[in-house]
């Protein structure tokens, strides 16, 4: 299984985004593997605003993608993950989610915490 973080989720619904290929891809390859959390559908929707994209078929598409289960323990150990590695609460909330499974994400910040990041930004030939 792998963890789509908001950049993932971001590059499918954003009317022009230089990673949607390669997240199509990715999408296309883990289909039936990916999950996220709630965390992530609520910053989804914290931005929708600014990139003016429809939150509810953004809602419906990302849950056709990921599956999201839940385990509240993440909230103690994103704590820890603030504390100790200077992560802002959501990707905090990110890397512990996932709980040592691959991320999918553009956000480099992660590759200080995990090797197991899946870069959106590598281009598809790679």
């Amino acid at each position: 299984m792998i963890y789509a973080d908001t950049d993932f989720f971001l590059a499918l619904v954003k009317d022009d985004d230089w990673l949607q290929e390669r997240a199509a891809t990715l999408a296309r390859e883990h289909a039936g593997n990916i999950y996220t959390s709630r965390a992530t559908l609520l910053e989804v929707l914290l931005i929708s605003d600014r990139f003016e994209f429809d939150r509810m078929e953004a809602l419906s598409y990302a849950l056709e993608i990921a599956s999201v289960p839940e385990d509240e323990t993440v909230l103690f150990q994103a704590a820890d993950y603030m504390a100790e590695d200077g992560l802002t609460a959501f990707d905090a909330y990110h890397v512990a989610y996932a709980d040592h499974d691959p991320i999918v994400s553009s956000d480099t910040s992660f590759d200080e915490i995990t090797d197991d990041r899946i870069p959106i930004e590598a281009h598809s030939d790679e």
